[in-house]
C-alpha cells in the first residue's frame, strides 16, 4: 500500500452502498476521535433538486461541492477528517447511471486523496428512504468501491455487523492503520 504522506490531518473516507449504515458510523467516528465530520453533498443537493430527474451535470456539481466541504474540514484544525462518501462514490455513480465519468471528476480524484478508507459490508438491510433509489446491486457497488480503492493503492478496512459491533469494527481498522502509519 503507499505510504502516507506527511500533512496537517489523516482524511478517512467512508463508502459503500444505499443504506449501509454509513451516515451513522461516520458520526460516531467523529465523535470517537473528535473529528471533524464531511456530510454527504448529495443528500444535502437532492432535498433541493430531483433525485428521478438529474444529469451527469449534477454529478459534477455534487463533486465540486463534496471537494468544498472537505477542504473546509481540511482547515478545520483537526488531526482526523471523516468523509461520510467520496469521489469514489460520484465516479461509480455516474459510470453505472451514464455510462461515464466526466473528466472533471476522474481529474478531482486524483488531488485530496483520502488516507485510509472504510467500506461498509452490505450486512444492514436496506431501508426506504425519500433519498434512495435501489437501482443497482449492492453488492455491484460494493466490488466497484474495492475495485477503485485498489487502483488507487489506498489502504481500507471492510466494516461489518451491526450497531456497536459495526462501530468496533470501524475502529479496529483505524487503530489498526493509524498504528501502521503514524506510531499512534
Amino acid at each position: 500500500m503507499e505510504k502516507m504522506e506527511k500533512q496537517s490531518c489523516i482524511k478517512i473516507a467512508v463508502i459503500g452502498a444505499e443504506s449501509t449504515g454509513k451516515t451513522e458510523l461516520c458520526e460516531a467516528l467523529a465523535k470517537h476521535y473528535q473529528a471533524a465530520l464531511v456530510p454527504e453533498f448529495a443528500r444535502i443537493y437532492f432535498q433541493k433538486a430531483d433525485i428521478n430527474n438529474y444529469q451527469i451535470e449534477d454529478l459534477e456539481k455534487i463533486a465540486k461541492e463534496q471537494i468544498q466541504l472537505e477542504q473546509a474540514a481540511n482547515e478545520s484544525g483537526k488531526k482526523i477528517i471523516i468523509c461520510d462518501t467520496n469521489l469514489i462514490t460520484i465516479k461509480i455513480w455516474a459510470e453505472l447511471e451514464f455510462n461515464a465519468c466526466p473528466n472533471s471528476i476522474l481529474q478531482s480524484m486524483q488531488q485530496g486523496k483520502p488516507d485510509f478508507y472504510l467500506i461498509t459490508a452490505n450486512d444492514l438491510p436496506w431501508q426506504k428512504d425519500p433519498l434512495r433509489q435501489n437501482k443497482f446491486s449492492r453488492d455491484l457497488i460494493f466490488e466497484r468501491n474495492i475495485e477503485e480503492i485498489k487502483a488507487q493503492n489506498k489502504s481500507y478496512a471492510i466494516v461489518k455487523g451491526a450497531n456497536t459491533a459495526r462501530l468496533q469494527s470501524a475502529l479496529i481498522g483505524i487503530n489498526t492503520f493509524l498504528n501502521q502509519n503514524q506510531g499512534l
